[in-house]
């Protein structure tokens, strides 16, 4: 289950606070802080931790159960982290250590949980809270794909100190020391003894402990009240044959439990190395005997410990051991035994958690394991359900497991006897794979139901997702053809479409000029099936044409508004929306479209669905930020990916990825941050296969990395990504931009004047939506066409494209004079230092330096410091330019621009 292993640290954490009366202050102050800090938010906190429920108490603040949540899992590691917080406030004396033994077991997102806690928490965060982090695990039981070595590795990349620190054997000194303190004895008087534990363990810690306590339950190792002191018998304990290895040593001592008790440890074992009462108790109503009993005798043995109302074996090895102890064939009936006897408990009091176990247990065992027709039915359709939970919880990994799972129980003729149910498994599992970036199991998948499906309609989903892979691949076109066909065959003819843009948006704005936008969020609820799948191979179609057809996209969002207004809202109808907003903005009227914009998001509330949320946010975002402050904008970024990818859309979670990255480099992040956000951004596409964005994102970290000046990058461009950038024009736009950047910055008028042409050659067909970079391409482009006009002398063409950009910056101030004013007052300088209005300049150059400090772009008040400098060097003031120069080297210096410091020293 996800979070079972922080879930268990939390709570026995709270459920010491309630065993011990002392802290009774210490849990009100905890209650009415976590109220306070995560107000109705602390309920799912509560289903993670029921311990904190029952210190809340009934009074607890509650939100709406049944809310849909855009990412269950980042919710819960926001949450978790705002706990930690308010821990430390309630105990401010001591940091918050948490601790986690067996790493090697733990779930996923328990890993990704400590990992946010540590990047939230740790040095590098703006958080005064001390969190200390403590985990062990088994180094031989972890490979490279395993999420712990992510863990052990992003020490350096969050700041944190970290200690890593290897327990091999004990050497005969440390161990005699050991038995010495132990013992309370001096080391002179122990080494006989310790001599000879060490022959027969070879100072295996776990073995020593073992030995120690056999010994003793065997009256070789004695308290003597005589002398007053621990006694034994070397010579019998010389003679003792004991196994080579602790694994045989445990074996044996557990071989002479009775076998009532054995047969308790082998049940326990079959649910990994603890448990807690309250499921042992579940357990028992499940199987109709007394476990307790045995757990305690067990527990006596000091094979097992028991704190906090859990049973916990003594050592992994001790688990293992007991599970070891059965035969595969016995392990295998036992699982399917102890799953199917969870099944009818399913649905009850704890459901999840017992729907999860018993779905574990069940595929343990296998398929080889059931024992008639019935229940091979019974254990996939559990496996759905478990899938189902884990795709709640946007852990889709474990989603495709249980659902591979769940096909493997189905029997030969499963499509011809349980027909839907082999479709609904076969769909989710495909749209796992996809999510999960693998692309051959989807097409496996896919292959299976396109065969087996009875009806068109029930083909429609695979075809879905394979327009998807195809999106986000390098065969956009293909996916546009794709799309175009499928909606035909669903009755939406969109081939003969037009490519007339601003007929469109004009003919859209006049079917919605009849709705008020009351009416339109109080419009009905769509139900035909066939126009549902309709709206959503329309919303795969537009997001393919706004890059490579986007003279075309705006009839797509016509027909997607129009559906809505005939047949009702559907998850799409938000999309539409956002996109016609965003159109409207990219034609000039900024307003209008901020105006649709918001009915875009005020419709993914009335539409009761956050399936839409992510591409609602990630395009509105990019309008929003022509109104309201461009630092605003990260979060929404944020939000917009873990939507995307709560509800699945990796190429969506890869696009916002990329838009977030760009949003931070135009805010003027530092560049060692960036070069960190990039790096997990291209490592994210490149494990889902997002090839697009991922090409797009690596022209802009070379950028990012020449800028800071390292040659770890190579140049070298593969021949993949040069056929896509020979055949995107988006992408191909993106690449001639910061090549252009590049070689403006460091002031190559050859390399600049090249990429420019080749970058204005390929702009006029890309992106129908309007985008932040428009903006900031439109200021690049006009720097650098005033630059190039006075390097040229006489190509008025070079003064008339920075012109235009001068205008498109001084309409975009009017709307967000926060984000756009520096960037204007800038051209100005640059367009009056061209017409030798020395004068303008100068004063437009200091409007531009002072709103970029204002609005802080740090970046831009560098930049233009820069261009003054040269300004001024130009003019012969040489004082002023150098002021200048070193003001623009104190600034870059705040950005961390190695090389564009070592350029302006020059």
């Amino acid at each position: 289950k996800p979070f079972s292993a922080l879930a268990s640290a939390f709570n026995q954490y709270c459920g010491i606070l309630l065993q011990h009366g002392a802290l009774a202050a210490t849990r009100q102050q905890l209650a009415h802080q976590v109220n306070c800090v995560l107000g109705g938010e602390v309920y799912h906190l509560t289903k993670l931790i029921p311990n904190l429920a029952r210190i809340l108490g009934p009074e607890m603040n509650c939100v709406n159960h049944d809310e849909e949540c855009m990412n269950a899992q980042k919710r819960l590691q926001y949450l978790l982290c705002r706990f930690v917080e308010v821990i430390s406030s309630s105990f401010a004396a001591a940091p918050v250590t948490l601790f986690l033994d067996d790493l090697q077991w733990a779930d996923p997102a328990s890993i990704a949980a400590v990992n946010q806690l540590l990047f939230t928490l740790g040095p590098s965060s703006s958080q005064k809270t001390r969190f200390f982090f403590l985990g062990c695990y088994r180094e031989g039981q972890i490979d490279k794909r395993n999420p712990i070595r992510g863990l052990v590795c992003n020490g350096d990349l969050f700041n944190v100190r970290c200690t890593n620190i290897k327990l091999d054997c004990m050497d005969e000194r440390t161990l005699n020391m050991m038995i010495s303190e132990t013992l309370c004895l001096s080391p002179r008087l122990t080494r006989a003894l310790s001599n000879i534990i060490f022959h027969k363990t070879k100072g295996n810690s776990l073995f020593i402990s073992r030995l120690l306590l056999s010994l003793s339950k065997d009256g070789l190792l004695r308290p003597s009240l005589t002398r007053g002191r621990w006694v034994w018998d070397e010579e019998k304990i010389l003679c003792q044959e004991l196994p080579d290895d602790v694994a045989e040593f445990l074996t044996h001592s557990i071989g002479k439990l009775s076998e009532d008790v054995k047969s308790i440890l082998c049940i326990l074992s079959c649910f990994g190395a603890s448990v807690d009462s309250a499921f042992v108790k579940t357990l028992e109503t499940a199987l109709g005997r007394n476990l307790l009993n045995g757990l305690d005798v067990a527990t006596a043995e000091g094979l097992l410990d028991k704190t906090d109302d859990q049973y916990r074996f003594s050592h992994d090895r001790i688990q293992q051991a007991v599970y070891e102890t059965m035969d595969f064939l016995d392990r295998c009936r036992f699982h399917f035994t102890y799953g199917m006897s969870l099944v009818p408990l399913a649905d009850g009091e704890d459901g999840d958690r017992i729907l999860l176990t018993a779905a574990n247990q069940l595929n343990l065992a296998g398929p080889e394991a059931v024992e008639n027709k019935s229940q091979n039915v019974v254990v996939a359709s559990l496996n759905l359900r478990a899938g189902k939970k884990a795709m709640g919880m946007s852990d889709f990994r474990a989603a495709y497991s249980y659902f591979d799972k769940g096909i493997s129980f189905l029997r030969k003729k499963h499509w011809e006897e349980h027909y839907s149910l082999s479709l609904e498994l076969f769909n989710l599992a495909a749209k796992c794979a996809l999510t999960n970036g693998d692309i051959v199991t989807l097409k496996l998948l896919s292959q299976q139901v396109l065969r087996k499906s009875r009806s068109f309609e029930d083909k429609l989903d695979v075809m879905y997702l394979a327009t998807l892979s195809l999106a986000s691949s390098s065969k956009l076109p293909d996916a546009i053809e794709k799309g175009l066909a499928i909606l035909s065959r669903l009755g939406v003819e969109l081939r003969e479409c037009g490519s007339n843009m601003e007929a469109c948006v004009q003919e859209t704005k006049y079917i919605l000029s009849a709705y008020t936008d009351d009416e339109i969020l109080n419009t009905r609820r769509m139900t035909d099936p066939t126009k549902i799948m309709a709206m959503k191979f329309l919303r795969q179609l537009v997001s393919g044409m706004t890059q490579i057809m986007p003279k075309s996209a705006p009839y797509v969002t016509q027909q997607i508004i129009q559906l809505s207004l005939d047949h009702g809202l559907s998850p799409v109808s938000p999309i539409g929306f956002v996109h016609f907003g965003s159109f409207m903005a990219k034609l000039g009227d900024i307003s209008g479209g901020y105006h649709y914009v918001k009915l875009a998001f005020s419709l993914l509330d009335k539409v009761g669905t956050r399936e839409s949320a992510g591409e609602v946010i990630c395009i509105g975002t990019q309008v929003r930020v022509y109104v309201e402050p461009l630092q605003a904008a990260l979060e929404y970024h944020n939000e917009g990916y873990t939507a995307a990818l709560a509800s699945g859309d990796v190429f969506l979670a890869a696009v916002s990825s990329m838009l977030s990255c760009g949003s931070s480099f135009f805010v003027g992040v530092d560049l060692q941050t960036m070069r960190k956000k990039y790096d997990e951004a291209i490592k994210f596409m490149a494990e889902r296969k997002q090839v697009l964005c991922l090409v797009q994102m690596q022209c802009a970290q070379r950028s990012v990395l020449k800028l800071i000046g390292t040659d770890e990058e190579s140049k070298y461009v593969s021949a993949e990504e040069q056929t896509i950038i020979a055949t995107n024009n988006s992408v191909m736009t993106t690449y001639y931009y910061m090549k252009t950047y590049i070689s403006f910055t460091f002031r190559s008028y050859d390399g600049t004047k090249e990429s420019i042409e080749k970058y204005l050659a390929c702009i006029s067909n890309t992106w129908a939506n309007l985008l932040l970079h428009h903006a900031f391409h439109a200021f690049y482009i006009g720097l650098v066409s005033f630059w190039l006009a006075r390097m040229s002398r006489g190509e008025q063409q070079w003064h008339e494209r920075g012109n235009k950009s001068k205008l498109a910056l001084k309409k975009w101030a009017e709307s967000s004079m926060w984000t756009f004013e520096n960037k204007w007052f800038l051209l100005e300088a640059e367009d009056a230092y061209c017409n030798n209005d020395f004068e303008a300049a100068k004063a437009y150059y200091e409007k531009a330096i002072s709103s970029a400090k204002d609005h802080k772009f740090v970046h831009e008040e560098a930049l233009a410091c820069e261009l003054a400098a040269y300004f001024y060097l130009e003019l012969g003031e040489i004082n002023n330019s150098v002021e200048y120069f070193l003001l623009a080297h104190k600034k870059y210096h705040e950005w961390v621009s190695s090389q564009v410091l070592s350029y302006v020293v020059v």
